[in-house]
């Protein structure tokens, strides 16, 4: 038989997504019943998918490897502990590595299998299929579940999923630099009657009766508590399961984890932050207890570049970076938190319809992104950033200082983001029916925040921040007309009066290569929390990032409110690169500051206009107009004048 555990907790059945969950996950509140159906969902797919890898495997007769069981070995003793403790195989198969893994493999076997190239570093199909025996390994520790298995072994380590890893003495019966993983057999005794037992050539291991500690060449996961004080639910920092990060192909070296350290800062960091939520979040809080069980650490980032990131098929995963401070983290689980309550809505009924027939995908500005989003992108962008404006929205009333000053502008970017992006789906064909009602009840509840103005220089930069990351967006995307382009450069260069010019009309041109936001929001974010730091930051930015040094001069000037000075700084990048994005966004917003609306609104608004039309002269007539000049004669063009 090759069938997945089926008792009562886990048998397969037809889901129902009421409309009153729809309406309460759009508003951020999860009922305790909405995160039953979530959860019961995302079992019943991850039982689908390992039943998918089980008769994929057979059907290609790759169900046994050379030094591994049959699957179905692994099946019935997750069918024996699933008798007497299916919460432990619900736990395995709500696991975010068991989704990851069956993505993975799924892949594999569909592809075809074949022996890794020389110099690849991908592992043999069968020893990935060897993961089921893994969990199968977990289900019968944590169970006391007695039975003998033979397991994978990848970089001298042996996985077991939800537990930790066991990590081999150096040596062993394979021979040094061979390329095939060897294999060992754990011996787990009924409960109570001794230790379980890893046999790997000739060397006994014994693990220790309490997996949570280590202990020799045992390493048990870490776990940190979310509100040590109020005995908060634990969330695991996962560093040891092989399948913890999706981003590439190349699974996470076995032999790196989290140092004693970074655990240590982790754990801190994990229960300082769940205190604050609890404190002030409490419906972020009811959203993290169901979405955010696992979190992956990443290395360490610059404040205000913490890399986060989650995945459809890992519910209740997140990776993340270690984070400076507390305030950080918990809005960084607040936004991944709510990816994933959504991929688990997603899981349950469509909100988007995309898939035309012979029809290219439209693609939208979202001002967190760099690059051009889908429908479902800006959505989901849209239903995070909610979150993280309501946790700015409660903090600037809480901090002070710097921090508060940080916490207004961040409220304020992402107030007008959320709403700039809600507009954007509102006017968008491509919802579904429920789509379309998730998103009037994020409206309704975007619209329930009570107006508290922003105060003025956080408000100010704010501001800044918006037209900037359109502005550049603008610049990097989208293409004006040629021919139109050519006919208002005529015009310029008779000395036409703009505003009888012709018009120009841009089309969207994605560059691939321009996915990140510019880096001037860094350094804003910098300006409020750090001032003295600003110069310092900058210049170290810009080695980091390749950035022009004179286009960094040119924003730290910007930044400190010398207007004339950013003026003449970003017209002398533009002398040298005169087509970089950056700086003709960047002069569009020192010129607002200079007074000189027209030629600010022109750049800011058809930054791609003023650059086609200067290329233009240049080519033609064989000198550059002064930019300045040309942004205010284009401004007054009503094509451009009229945008908004």
């Amino acid at each position: 038989m090759s069938e997945l555990p089926s008792g009562t907790r886990t048998t397969l059945g037809r889901h129902r997504t009421p409309a009153s969950d729809v309406d309460a996950l759009a508003a951020g509140r999860l009922t305790p019943g909405t995160a039953h159906r979530i959860r019961a969902v995302e079992r019943g797919r991850r039982m689908l998918m390992v039943r998918a890898v089980t008769e994929t495997a057979r059907e290609r007769g790759m169900d046994a490897g050379p030094a591994l069981p049959p699957l179905r070995t692994a099946l019935d003793l997750l069918l024996r502990v699933e008798r007497h403790r299916p919460d432990v195989v619900v736990d395995l198969l709500e696991h975010p590595g068991t989704g990851i893994w069956a993505v993975r493999v799924l892949e594999r076997l569909r592809e075809g299998d074949r022996s890794p190239d020389e110099g690849d570093s991908e592992l043999p199909l069968w020893a990935e299929l060897g993961y089921l025996h893994c969990l199968a390994a977990a289900a019968a520790l944590r169970s006391g579940t007695e039975g003998t298995i033979r397991l994978p072994v990848r970089e001298d380590c042996v996985a077991l999923p939800t537990l930790g890893r066991i990590r081999l003495p150096a040596t062993t019966d394979c021979d040094e630099g061979a390329r095939t993983p060897t294999v060992a057999t754990l011996r787990i005794p009924r409960a109570g009657s001794g230790p379980a037992v890893l046999a790997a050539g000739e060397r006994r291991l014994s693990l220790p009766a309490d997996p949570g500690r280590a202990s020799g060449n045992w390493q048990p996961v870490h776990r940190a508590a979310w509100d040590p004080e109020r005995n908060a639910l634990s969330v695991v920092l996962e560093d040891c399961d092989p399948y913890r990060d999706f981003r590439t192909r190349t699974l996470p070296s076995a032999r790196v984890s989290l140092n004693r350290d970074h655990a240590r800062r982790w754990q801190q960091l994990l229960g300082k932050a769940g205190q604050l939520l609890s404190a002030r979040h409490p419906q972020a809080v009811e959203l993290l207890a169901t979405a955010l069980r696992v979190v992956v650490p990443l290395p360490p980032t610059p404040r205000f570049r913490t890399a986060s990131a989650s995945y459809s098929e890992a519910f209740g995963s997140a990776l993340i970076s270690l984070p400076p401070d507390p305030v950080e983290l918990a809005v960084t689980m607040v936004h991944e938190a709510r990816h994933s309550v959504l991929n688990g809505l997603l899981h349950q009924l469509p909100l988007c319809d995309e898939d035309l027939p012979g029809a290219e995908v439209p693609l939208f500005y979202a001002p967190w992104r760099g690059d051009p989003r889908p429908l479902s992108g800006v959505l989901h962008g849209a239903y995070a950033f909610a979150g993280v404006t309501e946790f700015w929205r409660v903090e600037r009333r809480a901090l002070s200082g710097p921090a508060a000053d940080l916490a207004h502008f961040e409220y304020a970017v992402w107030h007008s983001a959320v709403g700039e992006a809600l507009a954007t789906l509102h006017a968008a064909a491509g919802l579904t029916e429920a789509g379309r009602q998730f998103v009037e009840r994020m409206a309704e509840a975007a619209d329930d925040w009570p107006y508290e103005p922003v105060p003025g220089w956080p408000g100010k930069l704010a501001r800044a921040e918006g037209a900037d990351l359109r502005a550049v967006w603008r610049a990097r995307h989208t293409r004006p007309d040629p021919g139109q382009v050519r006919a208002l450069t005529e015009a310029w260069r008779s000395g036409a009066d703009p505003r009888t010019a012709p018009g120009v009309h841009s089309r969207l041109r994605p560059d691939p290569q321009a996915g990140s936001p510019d880096a001037r929001g860094e350094l804003r974010r910098v300006q409020l929390a750090e001032p003295d730091a600003l110069a310092t930051r900058a210049r170290a930015m810009g080695e980091a990032t390749g950035r022009p040094s004179d286009l960094v001069a040119a924003d730290v000037a910007l930044l400190r409110g010398e207007a004339d000075r950013a003026v003449r700084g970003y017209l002398e990048v533009l002398a040298t690169h005169p087509e970089l994005p950056s700086a003709w966004a960047g002069l569009g917003l020192a010129l607002s500051d200079a007074d000189e609306p027209g030629a600010a609104h022109a750049l800011l608004r058809r930054p791609e206009v003023v650059r086609a039309v200067h290329r233009q002269a240049a080519e033609r007539y064989g000198r550059s107009p002064d930019p300045v000049d040309m942004a205010d004669w284009v401004g007054r063009n009503r094509s451009v004048c009229d945008a908004s």
